[in-house]
C-alpha cells in the first residue's frame, strides 16, 4: 500500500502544473476586432499617403453615381501592387478566373507571419513553374476579393488588405478556422480570365 500513496504527491502536483498552464494559455484572438482595425487602419493611412506602393479601391457594392464622403476604411480594400501584367481585359462581375494566391490573417501570438487560412499553392513557396491556379467565379468570392480581381488584368502579382466587413463579416468562418472581425491579407496572381458565355474551356494547360 505505501509505493501507492507515495505517488499521490508527484500526481497533485502534475494537476496544479496542467491546471495552471491551461489558466496562463493565451486566446490567440483576444481583443481581436481592435487589433484587426488597428492593422486596417495603418494600411489605410499608408494608401492615403501614397507610401510604399499602398493604393485603396472603394468595394464595388458601395460604387454609386452619386458622389458620397461618409466611406470610412473598412469600406475599402488596399492594394499593394508587385508586378504588373500584360492583360488588358478586366474580369467582370460573372466571369470566371484563374489564380495563384495565399490567404492569411493578421499576425498573432503563434503566427508571426499570419495564420494562413487558404492557398493554392502545393507547398508554401508559390512557383508558378508547377503550381496550379485556382479556377473561381468572380462573384462566389467575398466583396472584397471580387472587387479586386475586377481591377486586375492577367498577370498583375497584387497584396490585398480586406476588412472584415469586406471578407467574412463579424462571425467565425469555421470551415476555414477565420475568427469573426478578420482582416483577409491575400498574395494573388491572376493567372487567366475565362469571359462569360464566351470562353467555355476552363482547364488549365
Amino acid at each position: 500500500m505505501r509505493k501507492y500513496f507515495s505517488i499521490f504527491p508527484l500526481l497533485a502536483s502534475l494537476f496544479i502544473l496542467c491546471a495552471c498552464s491551461e489558466n496562463d494559455e493565451v486566446n490567440e484572438f483576444d481583443n481581436w476586432q481592435a487589433q484587426n482595425q488597428h492593422y486596417v487602419d495603418s494600411i489605410a493611412q499608408l494608401a492615403d499617403a501614397g507610401k510604399d506602393g499602398w493604393t485603396k479601391v472603394l468595394a464595388f457594392t458601395l460604387v454609386s453615381k452619386e458622389p458620397r464622403t461618409d466611406f470610412n476604411n473598412n469600406q475599402y480594400i488596399y492594394i499593394q501592387k508587385l508586378e504588373n501584367g500584360t492583360g488588358t481585359y478586366h474580369p467582370q462581375y460573372n466571369d470566371s478566373i484563374r489564380v495563384h494566391y495565399m490567404g492569411r490573417l493578421i499576425p498573432s501570438s503563434s503566427y508571426s507571419q499570419g495564420y494562413i487560412f487558404g492557398k493554392s499553392y502545393s507547398t508554401y513557396a508559390f512557383n508558378e513553374k508547377v503550381d496550379v491556379p485556382t479556377l473561381m467565379a468572380v462573384k462566389q468570392n467575398v466583396t472584397g476579393f471580387a472587387t479586386a480581381t475586377m481591377h486586375m488584368v492577367e498577370g498583375d502579382h497584387w497584396k490585398l488588405v480586406i476588412p472584415y466587413k469586406l471578407g467574412y463579416g463579424d462571425t467565425e468562418y469555421t470551415s476555414a478556422k477565420i475568427p469573426g472581425y478578420s482582416t483577409l491579407i491575400f498574395d494573388v496572381k491572376l493567372a487567366r480570365v475565362y469571359k462569360y458565355r464566351v470562353d467555355t474551356n476552363t482547364a488549365w494547360y
